[in-house]
């Protein structure tokens, strides 16, 4: 089971090359509608029917930028991770039937250091979410969180357009577009 799950948090912090390569489509950026823009949520995702990860964020676009703050913590006893980052890249958009946008930043802290992912204060993470209703809508929110394997460039969410993320099992994620494209 700890190579089951360890694949599993591998594929949480897929390669950005390959995200890159794949989402680059340039979705139109609506943050800089105002600053009534955000991506908020907490919850976890199960493997196996035991929770694995679990997920608190809140990031926002107002007058003086980008900002917010991510944790993100693998509960696997085998591989424990707990990830704080620094918010200073935010971009929302329509994702039909809801709305999706991706969050980046610096870590801040991680636990244990040195750890199995070998991530450290001051890399850049990018965690992708979709917002496709509130619980127990048919649909379940989704996030993935991915690790630059090189320096980014400044604001590497404002390139990345819709994707699909892995499904949450309990939460829920919530993201307001202020730009008249989707209902309140």
């Amino acid at each position: 089971m700890r190579m089951r799950n360890r694949g599993f948090v591998t594929r949480l912090f897929a390669p950005m090359a390959l995200v890159l390569g794949v989402f680059l489509i340039g979705a139109p950026n609506v943050s800089a509608a105002g600053a009534d823009v955000y991506g908020v949520g907490g919850g976890s995702i199960n493997f196996e029917g035991a929770k694995l990860a679990k997920f608190a964020f809140s990031g926002h676009t107002g007058p003086q930028g980008d900002f917010g703050s991510f944790r993100f913590t693998v509960e696997d006893p085998t591989a424990p991770l707990d990830i704080h980052v620094n918010v200073d890249c935010v971009n929302v958009f329509p994702n039909p039937p809801g709305a999706g946008g991706w969050i980046g930043g610096a870590v801040t802290k991680v636990t244990p250091h040195p750890n199995t992912m070998n991530i450290n204060p001051g890399d850049q993470l990018l965690f992708g979410i979709n917002d496709f209703g509130e619980p127990p809508d048919p649909i379940a929110d989704e996030l993935n969180a991915f690790r630059f394997v090189v320096p980014p460039p400044p604001q590497p969410c404002k390139t990345m357009g819709p994707a699909f993320h892995t499904p949450i099992d309990q939460g829920n994620i919530v993201i307001k577009i202020d730009s008249g494209l989707l209902p309140d």
